[in-house]
């Protein structure tokens, strides 16, 4: 009887991505998907973003080898299998700790087609398990050198994926019936930059949009000083760039910015987010904004407010600073008490909410581009899915039309989104 095996994912798109192109591997070399019951090899692709995201991963590797009472084999892959390696490797069933250059190894190793590599084969995927948009990874590594951020020591300098497997890729995901893709980068906006391609991003959505049965391309999180007029220009011109783009901001505060080591300042934020809205009116900005950084006074966190209101993001994505040994922000003096920290954080959540209604306000009248994601919930009866501008959308009709994309207009706010209707 053939092994069985199971993945545990934990973070971004990226990984989520890792993670896909591993399942299929392991297909491949003859494994079988576990269902429900214990597997006999687990793999756990672990995130280190933030010291929240190392206890979690622990604790995933943790909670799975107490559910498989020592049965499973644990592999266990991913930034935190780099950056927190020794207190993983402690941890009872552990088999193997790959850290993410060797990533692509995985299968191999598990298989046993090779007992140690150096490199292997590069991963890719035909499929997206139990999701209706699929992500295509571009590009890997960051050089921003964020003084915040650990991910650059555990991915490595900015790496681009070559144009054509891209295509291939894509063009293999549509073929099986993927209407959305969404590319997906550690720092999606600098693809290219290694392989010489000017305007890089723009280049991969010229070639994505050729292919039949591809109805949206959508972006992953982009940074502003990449966001170029050759890109909104594309967007604006495009009939399947959906019209959306996350930029975090981290911080509206100009000294804050400056300790974060952030390429662009306040001032820039908003010149750009004026200049998406005057040739997008109807563009969707959603953003990561983090509390309690070194040196964030009161007044900066002020100031951060009121830039929030000028810019009116659609969503935003909070969470607490996070000290992160091996950044140069780790040694900042001037730490934030964490009681205020926490006051920040719920004064952030609840502006966001304001906006979001805001926006979602806004869209009322309006005819949206909807993609299916779900089959009618038994209990309401509803269709739900997101709009081009990244909205949740919920639609009362009763006939299935799950991974189908509708024009829908917006009737009112509903739940955490619209509740709109198709024309019949």
């Amino acid at each position: 009887m053939a092994k069985t095996f199971s993945v545990k994912t934990l973070g971004c798109k990226v990984n989520q991505y890792e993670s896909q192109a591993l399942r299929e591997k392991l297909l491949e070399f003859g494994l079988k998907e576990s269902k429900g019951e214990p597997a006999d090899i687990c793999v756990v692709n672990t995130c280190s973003v933030t010291q929240k995201a190392d206890k979690e991963s622990l604790e995933a590797v943790r909670q799975i080898s107490r559910d498989s009472a020592g049965r499973s084999r644990i592999f266990v892959t991913g930034c935190s299998a780099q950056n927190n390696r020794r207190a993983l490797e402690s941890q009872e069933g552990i088999a193997c700790v790959l850290e993410n250059r060797r990533k692509e190894d995985l299968p191999s190793i598990i298989s046993g087609a090779v007992a140690d590599v150096s490199s292997g084969p590069s991963l890719s995927i035909t499929r997206f398990h139990q999701r209706t948009r699929a992500f295509l990874k571009i590009q890997d590594g960051c050089d921003n050198g964020c003084s915040y951020c650990i991910i650059p020591k555990l991915r490595g300098p900015s790496c681009s994926r070559p144009l054509r497997i891209i295509t291939d890729e894509a063009k293999r995901l549509a073929g099986h019936g993927y209407r959305e893709i969404v590319l997906c980068g550690i720092c999606l906006g600098d693809y290219g930059r290694d392989l010489g391609i000017r305007d890089g991003l723009v280049k991969v959505i010229e070639e994505l949009e050729e292919i039949d049965g591809l109805s949206r391309i959508r972006l992953s999180s982009i940074e502003a000083s990449d966001i170029t007029q050759a890109l909104i220009d594309k967007m604006a011109r495009s009939r399947k760039l959906c019209r959306h783009l996350h930029i975090p901001f981290q911080s509206g505060d100009d000294k804050v910015l400056a300790l974060m080591n952030r390429k662009v300042l306040s001032a820039g934020y908003l010149q750009l987010a004026d200049r998406l809205r005057r040739h997008l009116p109807d563009i969707g900005i959603t953003t990561d904004i983090m509390a309690g950084f070194p040196g964030e006074d009161q007044a900066s966190f002020n100031n951060t407010l009121r830039f929030l209101k000028e810019i009116k993001p659609s969503r935003m994505h909070i969470f607490p600073f996070s000290p992160r040994r091996g950044t140069s922000a780790f040694g900042l003096l001037d730490k934030v008490k964490p009681q205020i920290i926490r006051q920040r954080v719920a004064k952030l959540k609840a502006l966001s909410k304001e906006l979001s209604l805001d926006f979602c306000q806004a869209q009322i009248g309006r005819d949206l581009n909807v993609l299916i994601e779900s089959a009618p919930c038994r209990k309401s009866g509803f269709l739900k899915g997101y709009s081009g501008n990244y909205l949740r959308v919920y639609i009362a009709r009763i006939k299935p039309i799950e991974n189908t994309v509708v024009m829908a207009k917006a009737g009112k706010v509903f739940q955490d989104g619209l509740l709109a209707d198709v024309a019949e």
